[in-house]
């Protein structure tokens, strides 16, 4: 059965996507048993939808990163006079 300190580390790297039946098995098994992983899992998994949800509300256009890059060059370009 897995430890605590290896869901944990599993559920914030999302390494246990890629992990195999008998592990996975053992990962669900360890979270119907353990509140406290339970609680960091969701959590963990709720941070992640939020941060999905904000980057999309900022997404530019193509166009706005071209401007935005030429900016950048030449306010680095200006600096180094």
């Amino acid at each position: 059965m897995l430890k605590c300190r290896q869901v944990t580390r599993l559920a914030a790297t999302d390494d246990y996507q890629e992990l195999g039946f008998m592990k996975k098995m053992e990962f669900k098994l360890h979270l119907m048993m353990c509140s406290h992983c339970q609680r960091y899992f969701s959590q963990m998994m709720s941070m992640g939808r939020q941060a999905r949800e904000s980057s999309k509300q900022y997404e530019a256009a193509p166009e706005q990163l071209d401007r935005m890059e030429h900016k950048i060059q030449d306010g680095l370009s200006g600096s180094e006079s």
